[in-house]
């Protein structure tokens, strides 16, 4: 399978998905089920640095969900002995969700996608040496939407007085287009936050 119909599938997925929400919020009202919602702060996963996030269960307090998030992202990297990078941004992750378990113990099983602003800057040193000494500094910036790709596998503790505690791994699923995020395969995350009333 090539990467583009790949990204379809994905693409097509989540937003099946995502046209889950009206229906499931439609049965939300229909039952008179409030639905658990909560907001927190999150470091790294998703975010990649840090963010907060709004959760809600489409009925309840477990099973099908989303999460919507603001994070700002930094990352620096090294290719070779002269040859450097880095990237900075704002960006609002998407993500359904589901949440296995009853009572506060709950695995949480999600995929989404992290849409941002980046700001990125590639460093050059090179240094000519055949007739003497001589330095080159090369500097290259641009500012670009960019994107990636994410599952998200974790444990989720939520205490009935409405604290919440997140902790799991963020699979990154890449692509090869100009505007994919290229990241580990997984970033750990933990997140503090309290469920809304």
């Amino acid at each position: 399978m090539n990467t583009h119909t790949m990204k379809l599938k994905l693409m097509a997925t989540l937003a099946l998905m995502l046209a889950t929400f009206s229906m499931a919020a439609q049965d939300t009202l229909e039952t008179h089920i409030a639905p658990d919602h909560s907001l927190s702060l999150e470091l790294f996963g998703a975010h990649n640095t840090v963010g907060i996030n709004y959760d809600r269960r489409f009925k309840g307090h477990d099973g099908l969900g989303f999460r919507v998030g603001l994070g700002y992202g930094y990352s620096e990297s090294s290719y070779f002995m002269f040859l450097s990078h880095s990237i900075h941004g704002i960006a609002v992750p998407l993500e359904i969700n589901y949440l296995l378990g009853k009572g506060k113990h709950h695995l949480e099983l999600g995929l989404g996608s992290s849409l941002g602003y980046y700001h990125e800057t590639y460093y050059l040193d090179a240094i000519y040496v055949p007739y003497g000494m001589s330095q080159y500094n090369y500097t290259l910036t641009r500012n670009t939407f960019g994107y990636f790709m994410y599952g998200n596998i974790g444990y989720r503790l939520q205490t009935k007085r409405g604290f919440q505690l997140r902790v799991g791994l963020t699979p990154s699923i890449n692509f090869s287009d100009k505007y994919c995020l290229q990241r580990q395969w997984y970033y750990p995350y933990i997140s503090f936050g309290w469920r809304l009333k």
